[in-house]
């Protein structure tokens, strides 16, 4: 998989749409699509799963710029990496997943078996993690937590990022912000799952 899939030319509903298998529909027509269902494939609800991290990229697709070096940082991606994975074939960002629980030979495998490009990962918690991404190169940084089980304000607080989703399940008073600036938010229809409620932040001006 050389190359993502072009999304430039699709409808992004996301949010207020009824449609609740949109996302479904829009992954399943892709090519990448059988890239990505051998890791989907092994999660309980494989729907759900997929959903929840396609609303990731559903709502930070308007602040990917064309042509702009990229990195996307998945925080408590789970053992498969799904979020990253996703947005390896989707975008030309790089990703690096992070989540103490990655299965390293089957990401791995996969990586190697699709030839994907632009996919890492850190077998760590993003505390231990922390210091070393941001003695990466410098670039423009979005992060995602879909479903994390993590604060997601302290976790902000330990990186340099330029935009974020998150992704509320169990927990929303740590899973979605209380003091970062809200690009929007909502409850997304798409997401197959009872934990609907997003958020697109913004680190703070000045």
């Amino acid at each position: 998989m050389s190359e993502p899939d072009d999304l430039a030319n699709e409808p992004n509903h996301c949010g207020g749409s009824p449609a609740q298998g949109d996302y479904l529909d829009r992954l399943m027509r892709r090519a990448s699509f059988a890239a990505l269902w051998p890791l989907f494939a092994k999660a309980t609800k494989p729907a759900k799963e997929l959903t929840e991290s396609f609303s990731a990229l559903a709502h930070l697709r308007p602040l990917i710029r064309a042509s702009e070096p990229l990195r996307v940082l998945h925080i408590g991606d789970g053992a498969h990496a799904r979020t990253a994975a996703l947005f390896s074939l989707k975008t030309r960002a790089e990703n690096i997943s992070v989540d103490p629980l990655v299965n390293e030979p089957l990401v791995e495998a996969w990586r190697t078996q699709f030839e994907v490009r632009r996919f890492e990962w850190r077998k760590s918690s993003i505390e231990d993690a922390a210091l070393e991404l941001a003695q990466l190169p410098p670039m423009r940084t979005l992060v995602t937590f879909v479903h994390a089980h993590v604060n997601v304000d302290r976790v902000l607080g330990l990186l340099n990022w330029h935009a974020a989703f998150t992704l509320a399940c169990c927990l929303p008073g740590i899973q979605l912000s209380a003091t970062h600036r809200i690009h929007h938010s909502g409850l997304d229809l798409n997401v197959l799952s009872a934990g609907r409620s997003y958020q697109v932040l913004l680190p703070p001006t000045g």
